[in-house]
């Protein structure tokens, strides 16, 4: 599959498939995209994302069966992080949901769950309207819009002289709709580096007429903007800790273990969601595992996703993310340790080719928060 912005890409960038999209993975470089987007403002393409309308006076009791945070509590204007969770408390997606009215909301959820949220939504639509009469409509956008995402301290500088008023930029998780020019916008304070920044969808573009996403892109790149792939967002995110789905967090991985169940992301105390028995079942146990971050020790080679991590040469765990740090200049990753052995400053091992490495567990984010990140001083 292509985004509307993949000839593009293929004429600026190195194209790799990520879950079944053709992809730009970098531009020029990923440690110079890397460090665009943590001092300045980078610009990727996110179209291969999933995007949902869900309207009508039954949405908000629809999605907070779906859902375990209390989206009750989302106000018009708002966006709000969440998952999807299956019975047995796993992650089906993890994703954002935006009121943009009192019966409208905008659901964005990832690429290698296009078509499995979709037809989970779907199914459960139909499995309540056994049960009751829905005034509920489920549209799905993702071929019919674009999708950018403009990253970076620069990220709102950007914005002003791409829209010249007209647009405002939205603040850190608010969300608004408008237009520039001819073409419908959506903006968003969201994004998935650790710095401010806006996710912006761009409504009625498609894949034979993909002008309009064509001019959005180009108009942010002309007002300071640069370019960035796949690689950085990837670097990027793993800097911040945040999970990547399919690799961190799955069907078989909870909350619990993954260290994300607490509110807002969960409200144990709704009535019910999906997978809210289990939960309260684990979260009277002491999970086996935990997610936790760590860096390499010394320069060296780099953890990856499938090698062992050891204390002691007593294997412990798993990497289930991992790269080098353009910030840092060393090794760093995240995945799943014992959680007796998964403390703040605990000294590991990660293998590579057969060899043990010295590394550190450490808090997220890994950077100095005081000058790089979304709460940068």
């Amino acid at each position: 599959m292509k985004t509307q912005l993949y000839d593009w890409h293929t004429k600026n960038g190195d194209i790799i498939n990520f879950s079944g999209f053709e992809m730009p993975v970098m531009y020029k470089s990923i440690k110079e995209e890397h460090m665009v987007v943590r001092n300045a403002a980078g610009l990727f393409d996110v179209s291969h994302m999933g995007r949902m309308w869900i309207e009508g006076y039954d949405s908000e009791k629809f999605l907070n069966l779906l859902v375990p945070r209390d989206l009750t509590k989302t106000q018009i204007g708002r966006a709000s992080y969440t998952f999807m969770l299956n019975e047995q408390g796993g992650f089906r997606d993890d994703l954002v949901f935006a009121r943009i009215d009192k019966n409208k909301w905008l659901l964005v959820w990832n690429a290698g769950n296009l078509i499995k949220i979709k037809l989970w939504m779907n199914m459960f639509k139909e499995i309540l309207t056994q049960f009751m009469d829905l005034n509920l409509t489920l549209t799905e956008i993702s071929s019919s819009s674009a999708m950018f995402a403009l990253q970076g301290p620069k990220a709102q500088d950007v914005a002003i002289t791409a829209f010249k008023g007209e647009i405002e930029p939205p603040l850190p998780w608010c969300v608004h709709s408008g237009s520039y020019k001819d073409i419908e916008l959506i903006l968003s304070g969201t994004g998935y580096t650790g710095e401010k920044g806006f996710e912006i969808i761009v409504l009625d573009t498609t894949q034979k007429d993909p002008s309009k996403a064509e001019r959005i892109w180009e108009l942010l790149l002309e007002s300071g903007s640069r370019p960035c792939g796949l690689g950085a967002r990837d670097s990027l995110r793993l800097e911040a800790g945040l999970a990547l789905y399919g690799n961190d967090i799955d069907e078989e991985i909870n909350p619990i273990e993954a260290d994300l169940f607490f509110p807002p992301f969960i409200h144990m105390d709704k009535p019910y969601f999906i997978g809210k028995s289990h939960l309260e079942y684990l979260s009277d146990q002491k999970p086996n595992r935990t997610r936790v971050g760590f860096v390499a020790k010394n320069k060296g080679p780099s953890p990856r996703e499938g090698v062992k991590l050891f204390k002691e040469k007593q294997e412990i765990g798993i990497v289930t993310s991992g790269g080098f740090s353009p910030l840092l200049n060393l090794g760093v990753g995240m995945g799943y340790v014992l959680t007796a052995l998964s403390k703040e400053g605990t000294s590991i091992q990660f293998e590579v080719r057969g060899k043990l490495f010295e590394a550190e567990i450490v808090k997220f984010p890994i950077f100095n928060i005081d000058k790089y990140g979304k709460n940068r001083k």
